[in-house]
């Protein structure tokens, strides 16, 4: 790509424009440019860290083990990337797939070896069969990892959640590799139950608003967000909808929501709506 930097401001060919933020060693925060976006929560702020720093960090607390389990933020990484060969290899097979499954990638250094050990219990043939090819994929090449960083350790072990959908060859995959976290009780971690499900039930709640049935609407906008704590803008709708209709407790419950994750609009909202509450 063409990019052009001039003082604080990074322009990319064919993209949005970048002002940086911060600038340091080790981090770099921007924030996106949209002539046409001025709601605060709609502008796009990304965080880059410098993954060595990160990495030394997390493996130095680590100084003494010969085994080290993994986070999200400081893991091996693949050499390329194996969601579309597992999507590929999926939609070949007309495969009909809706499935979860949780387990451990163990790396062993010494033997250059990898095992992988999956949950796969209350599945059907066919999931169990593309459970199986994604566990031989990972199992075959040792050499699939970057292991920079972690040469001193004799074992690595990466928790990871898999989630596959696949419908007439209509796929979609997420992994993630690392801890990941659904505890409800910590602020703002990102939570993702379902993407698909959210998305359904973020479309089946404009719909109810379309045909005034804002009860329904806020029920589905709900839902939503239940399953994905990244669809904020379901929660603004329901505050919304609800506030229009003087419900007051269901908006700042949702408003709430939205302080907890530090969502600037949704804090200004409560504060204005919620005091007291």
């Amino acid at each position: 790509m063409n990019i052009k930097i001039e003082k604080n401001v990074i322009q990319i060919s064919d993209k949005p424009v970048y002002v940086i933020e911060k600038l340091t060693s080790d981090s770099l925060i921007v924030i996106e440019k949209k002539d046409d976006v001025t709601f605060p929560d709609k502008i796009r702020k990304r965080w880059f860290v410098k993954t060595s720093e990160v990495l030394k960090d997390f493996t130095d607390k680590a100084t003494g083990d010969s085994i080290i389990i993994t986070s999200r933020n400081a893991m091996p990484s693949l050499k390329r990337g194996i969601n579309f060969e597992l999507l590929e290899s999926y939609s070949k097979k007309k495969y009909t797939l809706n499935f979860e499954t949780v387990g451990e990638i163990r790396i062993f250094l010494k033997k250059q070896k990898v095992e992988v050990t999956v949950d796969s219990k209350k599945q059907n043939k066919d999931n169990q069969t593309a459970i199986e090819f994604f566990k031989t994929t990972l199992e075959k090449d040792y050499k699939l990892w970057n292991l920079t960083g972690f040469e001193k350790f004799e074992k690595i072990i990466i928790p990871y959640y898999l989630m596959v959908k696949l419908e007439d060859g209509d796929a979609g995959s997420i992994a993630f590799f690392g801890k990941v976290s659904f505890e409800k009780d910590e602020r703002t971690v990102v939570r993702i139950k379902d993407k698909f499900v959210s998305a359904e039930n973020f479309n089946k709640g404009l719909k109810a608003i379309n045909s005034q049935k804002f009860d329904n609407a806020v029920y589905f906008f709900n839902k939503a967000h239940e399953d994905d704590n990244t669809n904020t803008e379901a929660l603004y709708n329901v505050a919304s909808i609800s506030l229009a209709q003087n419900k007051t407790d269901v908006a700042c419950t949702a408003l709430k929501k939205l302080k907890d994750l530090d969502q600037k609009e949704g804090i200004k909202l409560y504060n204005e709506k919620c005091s007291g509450k």
